[in-house]
């Protein structure tokens, strides 16, 4: 009898402990998955994905993008094969509507008749600074892939600036997600931060908005810096796995040796002209690092964008 009971805890605590691991998510998922990310400056800006010239349109070029978000997911273990259709200035209207009339270099350009495989695994969209009140144009990018793959996960990035600005929009996200996008508010998280609404935990650095933000010029206070670019790299590749944030790596983020592009101080050197910014040092601090990541753990589980009204 005695032998029966121990052998039965031994198989509760055996499931306790696969229960725990299946909670930290699945992250091969992701593994041979084709993904694409859908945007503009506010999602390439912190390397996500790396900037592409406005004149690149066609989809081969724009293929097999080694941005932050395929270095996490190879660090993970997994091949993922990211296009990178992100173009600077543009709404999704500008990308999906017809002939592009955004001022940056494509004019007239229907971008949607390059994107001729239009079969992926995921989709991450992420709306402009264009349409500030309105979202419609995600459901209709997310009916176009819909059209090649039923079963295609949509994900919708929202950024700083709309945050920033109060953008009537944020009501909108939680209808988005009774439509079965999924949300990854990366700017609420950003913008609380540095407000001061909630705090880092086991933080050894302060705060502001030039931690984030880009500092260029008295009037380009919006783009995300490459630790805005982390962070939604993260974010969206947590909530798509399913995978807890602490813990995961980051210093591929300042490795050259990787891509010349990944490196802090060259960013903070171009970037930061106008004012200076502490986010090299937030990367130098483990302390700091973790805290990011339990913050986003906290505000995947949490959804605060459900709150707006």
């Amino acid at each position: 009898m005695k032998r029966i009971l121990a052998a039965f805890l031994v198989f509760i605590l055996f499931c306790s402990l696969m229960s725990g691991c299946a909670k930290k998510g699945d992250v091969s998922v992701l593994d041979g998955k084709k993904i694409i990310f859908v945007g503009n400056s506010f999602t390439y800006f912190g390397k996500t994905v790396l900037e592409k010239k406005q004149s690149v349109l066609t989809q081969e070029k724009r293929s097999n993008d080694h941005g932050f978000f395929y270095q996490l997911c190879k660090e993970n273990g997994m091949d993922v094969e990211v296009t990178n259709w992100t173009f600077g200035g543009h709404t999704l209207e500008h990308m999906f509507g017809g002939n592009c009339s955004a001022d940056r270099g494509c004019d007239g350009v229907d971008h949607l008749s390059y994107l001729t495989d239009r079969h992926f695994d995921y989709v991450v969209i992420q709306e402009g600074s264009g349409e500030p009140d309105s979202l419609d144009w995600v459901e209709k990018v997310m009916a176009i892939f819909r059209e090649a793959n039923p079963d295609v996960k949509v994900i919708y990035l929202e950024h700083s600036n709309a945050h920033f600005k109060n953008f009537a929009r944020l009501s909108q996200l939680k209808d988005l997600e009774k439509k079965g996008i999924t949300i990854v508010d990366w700017g609420n998280l950003v913008v609380d931060v540095t407000n001061g609404a909630i705090a880092v935990p086991g933080a050894a650095e302060e705060y502001n908005k030039n931690t984030f933000i880009i500092s260029k010029s008295e009037k380009d206070g919006y783009h995300p810096n490459m630790l805005s670019g982390y962070i939604t790299t993260l974010m969206t590749f947590c909530a798509i796995t399913g995978a807890k944030a602490e813990g995961q790596p980051y210093a591929f983020c300042d490795d050259r040796d990787i891509n010349k592009a990944f490196h802090l101080l060259t960013f903070d050197a171009n970037y930061y002209t106008y004012s200076s910014s502490n986010f090299q040092e937030v990367f130098a601090s483990e302390s700091d690092m973790r805290g990011i990541q339990q913050l986003i753990d906290q505000y995947l589980k949490e959804k605060p964008y459900l709150e707006f009204e």
